[in-house]
């Protein structure tokens, strides 16, 4: 069958069997979805990984492809086989710029509605730089403690220093992201104000409170694709940290009860939302962002540029649409 004319994958989801899981594809044929098995696996853990390794391709997550290949990289020779067979078809897809904005809108739209099987996308996100430190050649264990350069809260170097959203840092961000645009769209609907952004943008319009609140479900997304939130236009970069300062303690503890949460890989940079939102380079977003966030009200015709796409970036898909 030609590249172009082959159904596209729709999501990767498992199956328990015994101690470990059967790896299934959920395809989008004319005829309807259908579901296709990849393989079996003996470790359950494993095939969550590679579930969201694909899931993490299919929306184009950086380097998620590179992640299915070293996730599968110890796997016996046949199901080895059956995931390259199933990436290149991927990268195949990404080639083909219609086709590819077309399967990545279905994907986004079916892990948002089956929240549940692409969470385990935040488990690829690092929880420490050690063994990758190019000024010292750090390859101590415990995440650098024990390396006189990094120091014992790892952040002694640059390269170190460089860990920002740890898999739980990103649940408990993905979490607020989602809330904070529930509250909005909430308030557009109901007309009650749920305070869920900066002061400065209560003056403003249904139609802009609209596009924060697809703004705040864009930057879930791109964690949902197993990479770090980036701001895509001064609106992202505004809400992002908003976001990031809403959070408190109180929030998390009720997250970390939760049973997701607590199969993450844990980090002892977790939650680190004062080095996230000032220091790293993550999270921090531009003063012009700052102002925003700082100010009561803001001059009406420095409105305009919020939703105006940085340049030299890769734009959102425009016919991404609101949530129904």
């Amino acid at each position: 069958m030609p590249a172009h004319s082959a159904p596209s994958h729709l999501l990767f989801l498992t199956q328990p069997k015994g101690n470990g899981a059967i790896l299934f594809s959920m395809w989008g044929t004319p005829r309807g979805p259908e579901l296709s098995k990849i393989g079996t696996f003996e470790d359950r853990d494993e095939s969550h990984l590679l579930a969201a390794a694909l899931n993490a391709a299919l929306q184009e997550g950086p380097g998620a492809l590179a992640r299915v290949h070293r996730c599968s990289a110890s796997l016996p020779g046949p199901l080895r086989k059956a995931i390259t067979e199933v990436a290149e078809e991927i990268e195949d897809a990404h080639r083909d710029v219609p086709r590819a904005l077309a399967a990545h809108r279905v994907a986004r739209a079916v892990t948002e509605n089956l929240e549940q099987p692409n969470v385990a996308v935040f488990s690829l996100l690092s929880t420490t730089s050690c063994g990758n430190c190019r000024s010292c050649g750090c390859t101590a264990d415990e995440d650098c403690s024990k390396c006189p350069v990094c120091g014992v809260n790892g952040r002694g170097c640059g390269d170190c220093g460089g860990v920002g959203v740890t898999p739980r840092t990103a649940f408990v961000l993905y979490q607020q992201l989602r809330d904070l645009a529930d509250e909005t769209y909430f308030t557009v609907q109901s007309n009650l104000w749920e305070y869920s952004v900066p002061d400065s943008v209560e003056a403003q319009s249904d139609w802009f409170l609209l596009h924060c609140a697809r703004a705040y479900d864009d930057l879930a997304a791109d964690l949902f694709a197993g990479d770090d939130p980036k701001p895509r236009c001064l609106a992202e970069s505004v809400l992002l940290g908003y976001a990031v300062n809403s959070i408190r303690e109180s929030d998390i503890e009720s997250i970390y009860a939760d049973e997701v949460y607590q199969t993450l890989p844990v980090s002892r940079f977790d939650h680190d939302w004062q080095f996230l939102a000032i220091e790293s380079r993550v999270l921090n977003v531009t003063d012009r962002a700052h102002d925003f966030l700082k100010a009561d009200m803001v001059e009406d015709d420095l409105w305009d540029e919020w939703f105006k796409p940085y340049p030299d970036v890769k734009r959102r898909d425009r016919a991404r649409g609101f949530r129904g």
